[in-house]
């Protein structure tokens, strides 16, 4: 089989000995991440080559300084738990293979997976396995705030913040997020999948370091589910557009205003605000801070 480069900054010899190293440890991970053995192949290669040939592991500060330079990501608290979350074999350093199924995730991971991904690594955070409490997001938000500019009232700010976050995300009313709290506020607006800081890249940072490694062109998988959920969403609210005209027409029939039948949903908040909320969904996973 002719010998095809992978890496044109690594001597040849280098580039054949670790293709024939790595050519196993590939077929496996093409099985179980979202590259292909070529990627993996490369990013392998990447890995060989940011630990100065293997000589060197892949330590929390070297996966930090990464993660910044590559990646634009700079939550040193959030980095430091996905570092200890990804780190299996031993929770010094990152392997080869420990570092492409983070990249894998953090790249191009499905949404069903980011969620229960950003999930963990925020209750790591607060050090809650199971949930993250009101306090927890008052304490959240205060360090997020000493990274804004300065308003006035920073305290009120913040418990604004808390209390509209528990509005929005504790669905059961029980005064803690659970895992499935998140995952239904994440379904209705995909911005709640970063709501206590930045744990993944942008979505052009993404596709600038994945050029790096790899021909096929991006897609933002994010993006994309969110895309179905709002065509989901919209088709719903065409279906409780229908309903609403049809009980005003009843109301009216029998004297009664809209008004006094105040039909509403999610909680409270009427319909057509319910609707711009929505509709303004745009797929893009920004931080509320």
């Amino acid at each position: 089989m002719p010998y095809t480069p992978i890496n044109k900054c690594l001597p040849v010899t280098v580039d054949i000995r670790l293709q024939h190293r790595y050519s196993d440890i590939g077929t496996d991970l093409s099985r179980t991440t979202h590259f292909n053995k070529m990627e993996i192949l490369r990013l392998l290669q990447f890995h060989y080559m940011l630990t100065k040939g293997n000589t060197l592991p892949m330590d929390k500060l070297s996966f930090i300084q990464f993660m910044d330079v590559f990646l634009g990501l700079r939550n040193i608290d959030a980095i430091d738990k996905i570092f200890l979350l990804s780190a299996e074999t031993n929770k010094k350093h990152l392997t080869g293979p420990e570092f492409v199924k983070v990249l894998s995730m953090v790249l191009k991971g499905t949404l069903p997976d980011l969620i229960n991904f950003c999930f963990e690594v925020y209750t790591e955070m607060i050090r809650s396995p199971k949930y993250i409490k009101k306090e927890d997001v008052l304490l959240m938000a205060r360090r997020n705030s000493m990274k804004m500019c300065k308003i006035i009232n920073m305290e009120e700010y913040d418990q604004s913040f808390v209390d509209f976050v528990m509005t929005e995300v504790d669905k059961d009313r029980d005064n803690r997020i659970s895992l499935e709290d998140y995952r239904k506020a994440v379904h209705e607006n995909v911005a709640w999948l970063q709501f206590l800081g930045q744990i993944l890249p942008a979505s052009t940072t993404k596709e600038a370091f994945m050029r790096l490694f790899t021909t096929r062109p991006y897609v933002n998988n994010i993006q994309t589910t969110a895309a179905a959920m709002s065509r989901k969403n919209r088709e719903s609210i065409g279906r409780l557009k229908s309903t609403v005209s049809q009980i005003e027409n009843i109301a009216s029939s029998t004297s009664f205003s809209s008004d006094s039948t105040t039909l509403m949903i999610n909680r409270g908040i009427p319909l057509s605000i319910r609707k711009k909320n929505l509709t303004e969904s745009d797929g893009n996973y920004l931080t509320l801070f």
